[in-house]
């Protein structure tokens, strides 16, 4: 199964852990997930996708819908805006530590990650 997951704290302005996941072929992970006990089973079993096979707990607080939500508040652009202002900002930081010589840098900065420390 190839699969991609990723935190979306903070850069995609949501304050709690959030985590987006993208799957190639989404029947590997409800194989492995897949519960159904007879107090679960409903009329649309195998007509619409059922999320609660596709993780360990069958039920979770909806987070999504506040990534959905920013999503449409700001839009892909905004989002986009928003943590390329970020990058610019490490980069603006790297350059104020650097110039302090109380400092040094301690690893290349990537993207709006600045490892420093106090000499």
């Amino acid at each position: 199964m190839i699969c991609l997951q990723f935190k979306l704290g903070q850069w995609m302005l949501i304050n709690f852990d959030c985590s987006a996941m993208w799957v190639k072929r989404a029947n590997d992970l409800v194989d492995a997930f897949n519960v159904d006990p007879l107090y679960l089973k409903h009329d649309k079993q195998g007509l619409v996708p059922d999320y609660r096979h596709w993780q360990i707990p069958l039920g979770r607080r909806f987070r999504s819908l506040k990534l959905w939500f920013v999503l449409r508040l700001y839009g892909l652009a905004g989002v986009r805006a928003h943590i390329r202002r970020h990058v610019q900002l490490a980069q603006l930081f790297e350059q104020r530590v650097r110039a302090d010589p109380r400092f040094q840098i301690v690893t290349p900065v990537t993207l709006g990650l600045v490892c420093f420390r106090l000499q």
